[in-house]
């Protein structure tokens, strides 16, 4: 499936932790798949730094879903959310990484 990013994406997640988020989708959406359920377009990533190492909270809606996991990057970041977003036409299916600002 196509992957696509915004410009804030672009100018402001370190490549790292995009590839990052990019495969805590793929492994959802297995799950997902491997346990029958329905998938959810709409994926929240939340940073936070805690003892100087960063944590990704995956969160989606329906079927409600939260995991903390420990982060590819040690670094602080200036962002604090990002979406992402599948999008699943007719003919077309893609994803789009934004920052919420971008939505």
């Amino acid at each position: 499936m196509e992957r696509y990013i915004t410009r804030g994406i672009a100018n402001y997640l370190p490549a790292i932790l995009q590839q990052q988020l990019w495969r805590l989708i793929a492994q959802r959406e297995q799950e997902q798949f491997d346990d029958n359920e329905s998938l959810d377009y709409f994926h929240i990533f939340q940073f936070n730094m805690h003892s100087s190492q960063l944590y990704i909270k995956h969160k989606q809606e329906r079927p409600e879903y939260v995991k903390i996991h420990k982060a590819n990057y040690s670094k602080a970041i200036n962002i604090n959310k990002v979406y992402v977003i599948r999008e699943d036409d007719v003919d077309l299916s893609y994803y789009v990484m934004l920052l919420p600002e971008e939505y």
